[in-house]
C-alpha cells in the first residue's frame, strides 16, 4: 500500500470532434482549460479535484458500452453542483436530453443524468449523501461540510467515477487494500429489484462509486482500441508508477497496450506520477 493514497488524476474520454466537445464541457458545463501541454488532438480540462482528458478519435464509437448499469466497467462521471435544477435548466435550454431528469434520490441527494455529444454518461448531483452504513464518520462529515459551504450557483466540479463490479469483496481488496482507498459508507437501494448496493471509497480528493447487484451482471466490453469514444480509462495518481503497477498486477490487474492495466471487471486504469 502507498504511504498515502493520492487518488484519481484524470479520466480520459474519446470524442469525435474536439471543438464540439469543448463547446459542451467548457462552454456549457463551465469547466476550464488546464495548463497542461496538449499534443494535437488532445485537450485537458480542469474539473476541480481531477482533470478530464479529451482525445479526438474521429471515426470511433462507444465500443459496446450501453446505458445499463448491469454492464460491468465504467458507468459514469459525477459532478457536484450547487443546485441540480439550476444547472439542469441550462442543460435543457441547450437542447441536451436527460437520460434521467432531475429527481430526489435515495440518500438525500438530488441528481440528473445526461450524455455528452458522443454518448459519455454524466451525472450532476447536489447536497451530500446520508449513508445507510457509515464506515468513516470523518469522511462523511467532510462531505457534509463541503456541501453546506457550496454556493447554490456553483457549477460542475468533479465528484466521482462510478463503476459496476461483480464481486464487492474482490473490489475492496483491489482498491482499498492495494491502493489505500478508504471506504466512506454505503447506500442500499432497497426499492430496486436488482439488489442494488452502492459503496463509496475516498480516492484522494475524489470518490470511487462502486455498484454491485444481486442480479447477474454482464461483462465489460472495453478493449484497448485507439478509436474508442466515451470512457477510455481512469488515471490514478500514485507515488511510484513502477511499484504501483507491480502491486496492481500482483492484485489481479492484467497489462494491456500502451501501459494500461485492466482490473477483473474490465475497468481500464493508468497509474501516473502524482508526486
Amino acid at each position: 500500500m502507498p504511504d498515502h493514497p493520492i487518488g484519481i488524476h484524470h479520466v480520459e474520454i474519446g470524442v469525435g470532434d474536439l471543438d464540439r466537445s469543448l463547446d459542451f464541457y467548457q462552454g456549457l458545463l463551465g469547466l476550464q482549460r488546464a495548463e497542461v501541454p496538449e499534443p494535437p488532438g488532445v485537450r485537458w480540462l480542469s474539473a476541480g479535484s481531477a482533470l478530464l482528458k479529451l482525445v479526438e478519435t474521429v471515426s470511433g464509437d462507444l465500443g459496446g458500452w450501453i446505458n445499463d448499469d448491469l454492464q460491468r466497467g465504467i458507468r459514469h462521471v459525477g459532478f457536484t453542483v450547487g443546485d441540480v435544477d439550476l444547472q439542469a435548466d441550462r442543460i435543457r435550454d441547450a437542447g441536451i436530453p436527460f437520460t434521467l431528469p432531475p429527481l430526489d434520490a435515495v440518500g438525500g441527494v438530488r441528481l440528473a443524468f445526461f450524455q455528452d455529444p458522443d454518448g459519455t454518461h454524466l451525472e450532476i448531483i447536489d447536497k451530500h449523501l446520508q449513508y445507510h452504513k457509515v464506515s468513516s464518520p470523518e469522511l462523511a462529515d467532510r462531505e457534509r461540510a463541503a456541501a453546506e459551504a457550496r454556493p447554490r450557483t456553483a457549477g460542475p466540479s468533479f465528484g466521482h467515477v462510478a463503476v459496476t463490479v461483480d464481486d464487492l469483496d474482490a473490489t475492496l481488496a483491489f482498491y482499498r487494500d492495494t491502493l489505500g482507498y478508504q471506504v466512506i459508507g454505503q447506500i442500499s437501494q432497497n426499492q430496486d429489484p436488482r439488489g442494488f448496493l452502492l459503496t463509496y471509497l475516498q480516492a484522494g480528493e475524489s470518490v470511487l462509486e462502486v455498484f454491485t447487484f444481486t442480479a447477474p451482471t454482464t461483462p465489460s466490453p472495453w478493449a484497448p482500441e485507439a478509436n474508442r469514444h466515451g470512457f477510455r480509462h481512469i488515471a490514478i495518481a500514485v507515488d511510484d508508477v513502477d511499484k504501483a503497477r507491480a502491486r496492481l498486477v500482483a492484485a489481479g490487474a492484467r497489462e494491456t497496450v500502451d501501459g494500461l492495466l485492466v482490473d477483473a471487471d474490465g475497468i481500464p486504469l493508468r497509474p501516473v506520477d502524482g508526486r
